[in-house]
């Protein structure tokens, strides 16, 4: 859950809070937490409910939840694809999310799979866009939404390893509620190199999802889809916090991405948040997304090491100043430490961390 990012990055500009963390057992912090003094079970926030309904008003001009076909055609300057594919599009995050999954057959039968977040983020007055491709590569776009043309500008921020000059256009026409038509340009110093268009219809109300499984061992090491209860001790402004957490994680379609939703116990509020982690096959590496309630997205990558069952997660967007060493002693038993340095490599403060599948 790391309570510890979410309560650091509440004032994104603001890094010190004062004092480092005191170094704590974690292996049984999360059993003596959840026991009162008479060593009775205290009960932990209620998880995140799925809900019908966006949680604002803006959040209605993206896709409306349910079943959606699609046909892609993709044309570069030597060839020429056709695809297509089914989207389920659902609520997530409590509503501030919109998470769109989608399976896509090309003309030889293979089936790939993509995982999208749609949200608005309060902070940048701009709506984001997060994709998950079938090998694990990441992207992040911002966009504005145009109301007398019905449509959505989108426009990427985060291409992790691409050459410079080269950006990614979108434009995501809404036709009728039920319609939609979506550009999409990979531009390299100012040359269109791939045009992609898709046409979407919804075709039905929302389904549930599969049951699912990680697609490769490399998945499977992030864990165990069900419900978690997990603990968090923090340093702040000198004092020794603890928060519980409880949240639900469950694999894509496709097993390419497993999503986790939680709440944290904020003295009585509940603080929601959501993350998203997969592995990029390409470039050997696992890539972690956090989503936070208000807008901002931050993105790290991990190296597993196998010796010590351990990920050590870096932030690159925004870049340096967070560590995370996320051990993974079992699949249904994680611990963590959460780091976080000055802009000279400080270490200023830490948290630490454990969660066990309920």
């Amino acid at each position: 859950g790391w309570a510890g990012l979410r309560c650091r990055m509440r004032e994104r500009t603001a890094w010190i809070m004062g004092g480092i963390a005191a170094a704590l057992p974690v292996v049984g912090l999360l059993i003596w937490l959840n026991l009162d003094g008479g060593g009775s079970a205290i009960e932990i926030p209620l998880l995140p409910a799925s809900p019908s309904e966006p949680s604002h008003p803006r959040l209605k001009v993206l896709e409306e939840p349910g079943k959606w076909e699609l046909v892609k055609t993709a044309q570069s300057t030597t060839a020429t694809n056709h695809n297509t594919g089914t989207l389920h599009a659902y609520w997530g995050l409590n509503g501030h999310c919109l998470i769109l999954e989608a399976e896509m057959t090309d003309h030889t039968g293979a089936i790939t799979y993509e995982l999208s977040v749609k949200h608005f983020n309060d902070q940048i007055d701009h709506y984001h866009y997060t994709l998950i491709q079938d090998d694990g590569y990441v992207r992040g776009l911002i966009g504005k939404w145009k109301t007398q043309s019905t449509r959505m500008d989108w426009w990427s921020v985060y291409l992790p390893g691409a050459p410079g000059g080269v950006s990614q256009r979108m434009v995501e026409q809404q036709l009728t509620p039920s319609e939609r038509k979506t550009s999409i340009d990979i531009v390299n110093n100012n040359q269109v190199e791939l045009s992609v268009s898709i046409e979407s219809k919804r075709a039905g109300g929302p389904e549930a999802a599969p049951t699912a499984q990680p697609a490769t061992p490399e998945l499977a090491r992030l864990g165990t889809a069900g419900v978690w209860q997990e603990v968090e001790a923090v340093m702040e402004e000198g004092k020794l916090i603890t928060y519980r957490i409880n949240g639900r994680s469950r694999w894509t379609r496709g097993g390419r991405a497993l999503i986790y939703e939680g709440v944290i116990d904020n003295n009585g509020e509940g603080v929601y948040f959501m993350w998203v982690k997969t592995y990029d096959r390409m470039d050997g590496i696992y890539r972690f997304v956090y989503f936070f309630k208000d807008g901002p997205v931050d993105h790290f990558v991990g190296k597993w090491d196998e010796a010590t069952k351990t990920i050590v997660w870096r932030s690159i967007q925004p870049p340096g100043n967070r560590v995370i060493h996320e051990t993974f002693t079992s699949p249904t038993h994680r611990t963590w430490r959460v780091e976080f340095f000055d802009n000279e490599r400080k270490l200023v403060s830490s948290s630490d961390g454990e969660s066990r599948l309920k």
